[in-house]
């Protein structure tokens, strides 16, 4: 093998394992995201309870007013409030990051057909390689200012699904 056929197969190997983390990444991010949706329900229906049994209990036992109206009015705040907590911005977040992460690898799957293939030159795929661990960055980065939290069972489950999804699609993982 000469040198220029090794440098491309170099090129085309960097391009797939961006590709392979980034489909890591995509599945990560979903399940962050509904893992941060379990706390963010959970959070939401004990406010619920909250304010629905103090007002029960207001009637009910009306020597104590003052206690359920500040437990209603607690309730209250929370609500109004509850996008400021950080667990509601970051499944907010996560939502938005695994959509964008989604169309990112859609798209790098068409490209990497071309890269595959043989259709770009060497010069090409790293062009492409740049622009792809660029978007995915700046992704990152305008979703998680303070950087993406990592939890080392989802990531572990993420590696898994993607080993899982390469080698049914491409028959390798």
């Amino acid at each position: 093998m000469n040198e220029t056929t090794e440098l491309s197969h170099r090129q085309q190997s960097l391009y797939w394992t961006q590709m392979v983390e980034l489909k890591v990444a995509a599945l990560y991010i979903k399940h962050y995201r509904d893992y941060l949706a379990g706390w963010v329900t959970g959070i939401a229906t004990v406010r619920a309870v909250a304010s629905s049994s103090s007002i029960a209990a207001w009637a009910l036992w009306k020597n104590y007013a003052l206690v359920w109206g500040s437990i209603i009015a607690i309730s209250q705040v929370l609500d109004a409030i509850k996008d400021v907590f950080p667990i509601a911005k970051r499944h907010k977040a996560a939502s938005e990051h695994a959509l964008v992460l989604d169309s990112l690898f859609i798209d790098t799957q068409l490209e990497w057909e071309g890269v595959f293939s043989g259709r770009y030159s060497d010069d090409q795929i790293v062009s492409r390689l740049h622009k792809l661990r660029k978007l995915q960055h700046d992704a990152e980065r305008l979703t998680f200012k303070e950087g993406l939290p990592r939890k080392n069972s989802l990531f572990k489950q993420s590696e898994d699904e993607a080993k899982t999804f390469f080698k049914t699609t491409y028959g390798v993982s």
